[in-house]
């Protein structure tokens, strides 16, 4: 059986080079073009609402406000929001959006004074202000600002006087090129802040964010080739900060990661004996963003809370990592992007940035070469087991195959953070399935046909019927079985066709045929061949069957039985037609049973020595003056039920023994 189920024939060879075609269809899409990386995409959204559906937020609107924070989400990254309350206390004293420089002055000493690791402007400050000299040196004096600027994709129209100072300030830290970066730019043009501010900040860095073609943001870009250089974002100068390193602590291998080496152990959120955090991003340096949830996740309070002067006597700011930035929906220029979890505030992105990095919770996918590797073992195993199982269990086998597969993702995602290709392997499992059961059904149907045009004239219906539920039953090709054969030939049929014209004799004929020809098929034995007048059947095959050799001895006595009613009804016709006189022959043994023939015509027959003998037994009776001949192949498996004489013993050609034969009496009922 085991055998059975491994054997390659034409058709399940066919079904996997269909899966294979597939594979290597699919493989080619997914690796070179990029009509799958939607799809992929949503798979990553769904990947992220599985893992926390409760986090899944609609659209932002006006005066929602946060009361609980994300318990993934770090508790030193706080968001400062400029929001509707801070707009509307502002507008009651007078104050407009844009907010003049001294308030962002006011804002940042008495922040300051509350001592946090790291305060990040969100806001541009490209134009030149009044008072922004104050700011600076507000700026200057809290000694953890980082603010940032926007590179434009664009050719910028608008150029600065002071364009070279900016760029200047913005070059005293920036990477060199990872000489293996053959990728190109994808930005056109740096738009930094003004230079006091620039000078003053402890950090600029650029903060782009580049959502995908469907409109969500997944990245965050962490450093941008520009001018032969990587420019930092604001995020990374942040991290750096957070850690203590330099510029010359970061290793870029583009397309891989970004090293950031020698850190302190102690606030390394995964401590290892390099001291090193590899960010992984891609060919042009942006990281996944590993979102803990939607919008609110984070600690947030009003910008307003914090226009005061004095000193901000309160710890609650004290080495924490505060972001200042738009968070309103009216009054001010929106800065919203859609995330996996639906829509935050550009600086929630930022925030989930800094919270990959700094937990080390990094997203992690496979190669392109890993997920089609995976797409050529789904190939390999869809193409093996669907067309040597049933319609029913290859509708099964798939539902289970993509649910494992979907699970199986879902678990690798939850637990450590790694991303496979779900789509396009679902895709792939969907439309191997639809094409090879396709292939079946035309194949089988075929079959099915050649199965009724080839057996419906030789075996019982039951017998087909049976062999279009399994056609594997039929084993074509050729197979060795245990079978027993039956020949029958008319004695003295030569003498009988001078005595009767040529019509006449066909019809005496054909009577005899149909009749013997009905007995066989009722005792399931299955029709080979007639050669003239001599019939040959035999039982045990294309279905098998127990009592094949009890099933042709029942057969060969009703035979003789049905031809001595039909010779008495020959001879008492009004113009009698001559009695007819049959031997028959019987062996049981190993026979070849095959269906032979050409492309245009096959016959199901048998070969072999034990056919032989079964044909020579049949013209044995005229020896021994008898009708039924048996070997004692059949009779042992017949004894118990059946009436026989011993005869002799004969030999035979391919035996080295003779061979004992029995007259065949009677069945016992």
């Amino acid at each position: 059986m085991a055998n059975e189920f491994l054997k390659m024939d034409k058709s399940r060879i066919y079904a996997l080079i269909i899966s294979l075609v597939i594979f290597i269809f699919i493989a080619l899409v997914y690796s070179q073009l990029t009509l799958l990386d939607g799809l992929e995409n949503n798979s990553v959204d769904f990947k992220f609402y599985i893992r926390a559906p409760e986090q899944k937020s609609e659209k932002i609107k006006q005066g929602v406000s946060i009361i609980k924070r994300n318990p993934l989400a770090r508790e030193d990254i706080i968001i400062l929001g400029i929001d509707e309350n801070t707009i509307r206390a502002f507008n009651e004293i007078g104050i407009n959006w844009p907010f003049p420089w001294n308030v962002h002055e006011k804002f940042t000493r008495f922040v300051g004074s509350g001592k946090p690791l790291a305060l990040l402007f969100d806001v541009m400050f490209l134009d030149h202000k009044e008072h922004e000299n104050e700011f600076a040196a507000a700026v200057k004096d809290a000694g953890n600002v980082f603010i940032d600027y926007p590179f434009e994709v664009t050719e910028y129209d608008r150029k600065y006087v002071d364009h070279e100072e900016r760029m200047k300030i913005l070059n005293t830290l920036r990477f060199d090129l990872d000489p293996d970066d053959v990728y190109e730019e994808w930005i056109n043009e740096a738009v930094p802040p003004v230079p006091v501010l620039a000078e003053a900040a402890l950090g600029v860095g650029f903060a782009n964010v580049r959502t995908d073609p469907d409109h969500i943001n997944r990245k965050m870009p962490l450093i941008i080739k520009y001018n032969g250089h990587y420019y930092p974002s604001v995020d990374l100068l942040v991290v750096m900060h957070y850690f203590g390193i330099s510029g010359n602590d970061i290793e870029i291998k583009i397309g891989d990661y970004i090293k950031l080496k020698n850190l302190p152990v102690e606030k390394m959120a995964k401590p290892n004996k390099a001291r090193t955090i590899e960010i992984p991003v891609d060919e042009q340096g942006f990281m996944d963003i590993n979102f803990v949830g939607g919008f609110g996740s984070y600690n947030y309070y009003p910008y307003h809370y914090f226009y005061q002067d004095g000193v901000f006597d309160n710890p609650s700011l004290q080495n924490k990592i505060l972001l200042v930035a738009a968070f309103a929906t009216t009054g001010i220029a929106t800065d919203i992007h859609k995330s996996p979890y639906g829509e935050m505030f550009g600086i929630e992105h930022k925030a989930n940035a800094l919270n990959t990095v700094l937990n080390q919770n990094f997203i992690l996918k496979l190669k392109t070469w890993q997920n089609v590797f995976i797409l050529f073992m789904i190939a390999v195993i869809l193409g093996f087991f669907l067309p040597r199982i049933s319609i029913i269990k290859s509708i099964l086998l798939t539902g289970a195959l993509v649910l494992l597969y979907f699970v199986g993702s879902q678990v690798f995602f939850e637990t450590i953070n790694l991303i496979t290709a779900t789509a396009t392997p679902v895709i792939q499992i969907g439309l191997t399935f639809t094409i090879i059961i396709a292939y079946r059904v035309i194949t089988e149907q075929k079959e099915k046909r050649f199965i009724r045009q080839t057996f419906s004239k030789l075996v019982a219906k039951s017998i087909v019927d049976e062999l279009l539920q399994d056609p594997e039953k039929l084993k074509l090709g050729g197979d060795k079985k245990i079978l027993t054969v039956l020949f029958s030939d008319i004695r003295g049929f030569t003498t009988l066709s001078e005595k009767m014209t040529p019509e006449g004799l066909v019809e005496h004929l054909n009577e005899y045929l149909e009749a013997m020809t009905n007995i066989v098929i009722k005792y399931e034995g299955t029709l080979d061949k007639y050669v003239g007048d001599e019939i040959m059947a035999f039982w045990g095959a294309p279905v098998p069957q127990e009592e094949h050799a009890l099933l042709a001895c029942k057969a060969a006595v009703e035979m003789m039985d049905v031809l001595h009613r039909l010779n008495e009804k020959w001879t008492s016709l009004p113009e009698p037609k001559p009695a007819l006189d049959i031997g028959i022959g019987l062996n049981t043994g190993d026979m070849v049973v095959a269906l032979m023939g050409s492309s245009s015509r096959m016959d199901y027959t048998l070969m072999g020595d034990n056919v032989n003998l079964g044909a020579r037994l049949e013209g044995t009776n005229k020896q021994y003056r008898t009708n039924i001949i048996i070997s004692e192949f059949t009779y042992e498996q017949v004894k118990d039920f059946v009436t026989a004489r011993e005869l002799d013993l004969v030999r035979v050609k391919g035996k080295e023994l003779p061979v004992k034969i029995y007259e065949l009496i009677d069945v016992k009922l």
